[in-house]
């Protein structure tokens, strides 16, 4: 089997080593030079994945090779695109006539990205619907869970889900995905699954928040708990079964991400917190925190729709209109009385 990774980030990398380690052929693209290098000459990726050794099934590539492995016959079974999600339109874009011209073997096309787009408010897989060949719109599934790259590059237990309309593509990729430390259950609520990806990174912005102010468990936990009835709310506009908020992809991405020191969206929260402005942060960040992009995304969204949230909007406030966090935690506070219902 050959799968074709478009992205060389964290995940892109720990996904190409796991894959790899199943004895899969890997050829991964990356836009930066000195990331192939890495990885072709030392079988590392040092600025994303530390010191992992990478196997040698796995093969980087940049922009100048894609005629190469055309000319080489390659052809490959799975696409997956692991960029952050703001650049997902940009670099499928510039696929597109590449992978018109492989041959007809491509069984599936996993979506790693977690994001929605700003603008067009747009779900991944809608972007991959929008700029991927139309005979592989069918095929388009998406991969999420409480998927920390660090841990799993370690081999420490985890689940995680695909998920896709089509469910031929979810018995093919499950085996595929899966290892005897990371173990993938299927489901066909893709707006469901994907929703959760994108809404846990702004909880766990608050959450990073909260930590950054010196709050406790408890906050933390009633961040957590609130957060998920928010994200639950937010997906149910859109069709989202309510069992996906308790599986992999709800509640256990929300966790993970609003817990985890390894946590990129938690990590910016902690800065802000303690006076860090948000432009800084992110020019000084060489990884992407997709929930940044996504708060502004999903906070528009609301205001079109008038769907109340009030995380949303504060973590929307601190970011983007200069609000103070430790204010934003009073206002939350002292909101009109309600049912939890």
């Amino acid at each position: 089997m050959k799968i074709l990774i478009i992205g060389a980030g964290s995940w892109g990398t720990t996904l190409a080593f796991m894959l790899a380690e199943k004895g899969y052929s890997i050829n991964i693209w990356s836009r930066e030079n000195d990331v192939i290098a890495d990885i072709n000459n030392n079988r590392r990726n040092h600025k994303y994945t530390s010191g992992l050794c990478l196997h040698d099934k796995i093969k980087a590539f940049g922009d100048c090779d894609k005629n190469g492995i055309l000319k080489s016959g390659t052809g490959f079974d799975i696409i997956v695109f692991a960029v952050p999600s703001e650049y997902l339109r940009q670099v499928s874009t510039g696929f597109k006539e590449f992978l018109q011209n492989l041959p007809d073997t491509i069984n599936a096309v996993v979506n790693a990205a977690k994001g929605i787009e700003l603008k067009t408010n747009l779900r991944m897989s809608q972007v991959l619907s929008e700029t991927l060949p139309k005979e592989l719109i069918s095929i388009i599934s998406t991969l999420s869970g409480p998927n920390i790259s660090s841990e799993i590059i370690k081999k420490l237990p985890s689940v995680s889900t695909i998920a896709s309309k089509n469910k031929k593509v979810l018995v093919y990729l499950q085996p595929v995905l899966s290892t005897d430390y990371f173990r993938v259950y299927t489901n066909d609520d893709l707006t469901g699954v994907e929703i959760c990806g994108s809404v846990k990174n702004i909880i766990a912005i608050a959450a990073g928040i909260s930590d950054g102010l010196g709050f406790g468990s408890n906050t933390k936990a009633s961040l957590i708990t609130r957060g998920l009835y928010e994200l639950t709310k937010f997906g149910k506009k859109f069709g989202a079964k309510t069992s996906t908020f308790s599986g992999a992809a709800g509640i256990g991405d929300l966790i993970t991400t609003c817990i985890s020191t390894n946590s990129r969206n938690r990590f910016v929260g902690e800065r802000i917190a303690k006076g860090e402005k948000i432009k800084d942060i992110t020019e000084n960040m060489y990884m992407v925190a997709e929930g940044v992009t996504t708060t502004k995304a999903v906070y528009e969204m609301s205001k079109e729709l008038n769907i109340e949230l009030p995380i949303t909007e504060c973590v929307y406030n601190v970011l983007y209109k200069n609000a103070d966090p430790l204010k934003s935690v009073k206002i939350l506070m002292t909101r009109k009385f309600k049912s939890e219902n």
